[in-house]
């Protein structure tokens, strides 16, 4: 069993800590980690995920997950590297980015969540990434203009945080250009 801390409305920790599948039934605000990866041709890497998990066969960040209860966000991105793509994370490529709030529900599954976003700039082959979670199907890298323009299309191959993307593009933006 997986446990995640709570937290409250202005996203300070309650003290309390909850089972996973718990916290999205009962739509408690918990946080989670983002991490887009970037290699030195201005690729993004998404993910589609398997036909098995939510939103199947859908286009996503590249990784994420939950920050499990005393995890700190590294942590947390550090383990989901590994867990979903076999990814060991070199702490000095990783920059923060933002934070951002995600809500929604579909068929009694709430997200509640303040994800903490982060950019790993990194040049991995394709064919060194491992799907050991079975969460992701494949992996493929997606030149950023070529994403920015499926944002701002709406393209419905993309899991629907189009806030998260707009967010995602103007950090890049402001990053890039500096």
């Amino acid at each position: 069993m997986e446990f995640v801390d709570i937290y409250d409305d202005l996203g300070q920790k309650s003290g309390k800590s909850e089972e996973r599948d718990e916290v999205h039934r009962k739509a408690l605000i918990h946080r989670g980690v983002c991490v887009w990866i970037m290699n030195s041709k201005r690729e993004i890497l998404l993910q589609t995920r398997s036909s098995h998990v939510m939103f199947p066969n859908m286009l996503d960040i590249s990784f994420s997950g939950h920050i499990q209860a005393g995890e700190t966000s590294v942590e947390a991105v550090k383990r989901e590297g590994r867990e979903e793509l076999g990814v060991n994370i070199d702490v000095s490529k990783l920059q923060y980015l933002f934070s951002c709030r995600e809500y929604g529900g579909i068929d009694g599954y709430f997200e509640n969540e303040i994800d903490d976003v982060f950019l790993y700039r990194a040049d991995i082959p394709i064919d060194e990434y491992l799907f050991r979670d079975n969460e992701v199907k494949e992996v493929r890298y997606i030149p950023l203009d070529e994403f920015k323009r499926m944002v701002e299309s709406g393209s419905s191959v993309l899991l629907p945080y189009e806030t998260h993307y707009r967010f995602l593009l103007i950090a890049l933006n402001s990053r890039l250009m500096q």
